[in-house]
């Protein structure tokens, strides 16, 4: 099951496949949320913000239990804040979702890689959403401009 409409259609999923693909979830997030921290340029603190709660569909139907995911939030020496919140993760045609808020702007960071492989973590205009580029340290400074 290397993609998430693989997944969805498979007559083989199971709640232990579902909560490894959450363990896997969390730990990309922590990944990335690790990444945008060194990225920070001065004046600009990372902290965790309120988890939300995941129970998706999928984890429902099996059985699993709901599970707090991290969110993370930019604190700018100015007052700005800039959220980073998992959306979902189950999306056909890419390996979950971040919905991303700054300065009255919404973008979308996706993950383009398949199941269980290295993430491939990029973000549009929420407005914009096929014009993507990579996640980077350079697209964040622009973000915090």
């Amino acid at each position: 099951m290397n993609t998430v409409l693989d997944e969805v259609t498979s007559e083989n999923m199971d709640a232990q496949h579902v909560r490894r693909r959450v363990e896997d979830w969390e730990e990309r997030l922590n990944g990335l949320f690790g990444a945008i921290d060194e990225w920070l340029p001065d004046g600009w603190e990372a902290r965790r913000g309120a988890p939300v709660v995941m129970h998706e569909k999928l984890m429902r139907k099996f059985g699993v239990d709901a599970k707090p995911i991290p969110t993370l939030e930019l604190l700018g020496h100015a007052g700005e804040i800039v959220r980073f919140r998992p959306h979902a993760l189950w999306i056909v045609g890419n390996n979950g979702r971040v919905d991303v808020s700054a300065n009255g702007h919404r973008h979308v960071i996706v993950d383009m890689a398949e199941n269980f492989a290295e993430p491939d973590w990029q973000v549009a205009s929420a407005d914009r959403r096929c014009d993507r580029e990579s996640v980077t340290g350079d697209w964040l400074r622009r973000l915090l401009r």
